[in-house]
């Protein structure tokens, strides 16, 4: 085996992530969010796989994506992060990840459901959690403007990204 490749599993547009994961990391961080049995058992997955490859595993259970910071900040050169989860809850940890400097090559994704989404209006600046999809039309509560979710995503501010409609 040389990467980990879940071509057949949930994933979403949150900005750039590996498409699959190499094993030539030096330590392997896999990060669970929440407890939805979808997320666990992801994550549950990785470190078999990893496992069975002799690769070093730290296994991490996450209320949100907030504590990921600690968990990059403590970690060495080398490392790669692997994370499961609600959907803007793992937008959220990819956002901190990528402004601690991590690279896209060295995190890799499964979103195993989604509740809410934040959407970014590119108006007044402001971020509306809004239970959508994109192309669905919400309302800002910045601006109350009607905007246009788009598909794309901003692993900077781990929102999807609107167009006024």
């Amino acid at each position: 085996m040389t990467s980990i490749d879940d071509s057949d599993s949930n994933t979403a547009q949150v900005g750039v992530t590996a498409a699959s994961m190499d094993l030539s990391g030096r330590q392997y961080l896999l990060i669970a969010i929440g407890d939805a049995p979808g997320t666990t058992a992801k994550v549950d997955k990785w470190a078999r796989d990893l496992a069975s490859a002799h690769r070093a595993v730290a296994l991490y259970s996450l209320p949100d994506g907030a504590g990921v910071e600690d968990l990059i900040d403590a970690s060495t050169v080398g490392v790669r992060i692997m994370i499961s989860g609600e959907e803007a809850e793992v937008m959220r940890a990819v956002a901190v990840a990528r402004a601690a400097g991590i690279l896209p090559c060295e995190l890799f994704i499964h979103i195993s459901h989604v509740d809410v989404i934040n959407v970014f209006c590119p108006h007044c600046d402001t971020a509306t959690r809004a239970l959508a999809r994109p192309d669905h039309t919400i309302e800002c509560s910045g601006c109350a403007r009607d905007l246009l979710v788009r598909p794309h995503t901003s692993s900077h501010r781990a929102m999807y990204l609107a167009s006024v409609a």
